[in-house]
């Protein structure tokens, strides 16, 4: 029972992590590179950057797994 809970929770985590990681393009400017080869500037714009080339796979997948606790326990 403890291991399936633990499970449970920490799938809700992810879950809430990856939305997270989803919205981030909604709130936040794309971060501007001045050269065509230039790298993120710290690691705040290589989130954004991540964020904004996976954002529907982050909001998919974080919905899913934040709602996957909840469905089960309603199924029992």
């Amino acid at each position: 029972m403890a291991l399936k809970r633990a499970v449970y929770f920490l799938s809700l985590i992810i879950g809430i992590v990856f939305t997270a990681l989803g919205v981030l393009p909604a709130i936040f400017d794309h971060p501007y590179n001045d050269e065509p080869n230039s790298g993120p500037a710290s690691f705040w714009e290589l989130i954004l950057i991540i964020s904004y080339e996976q954002w529907i796979l982050f909001l998919i997948v974080g919905l899913i797994l934040s709602l996957f606790p909840a469905l089960k326990q309603r199924k029992t």
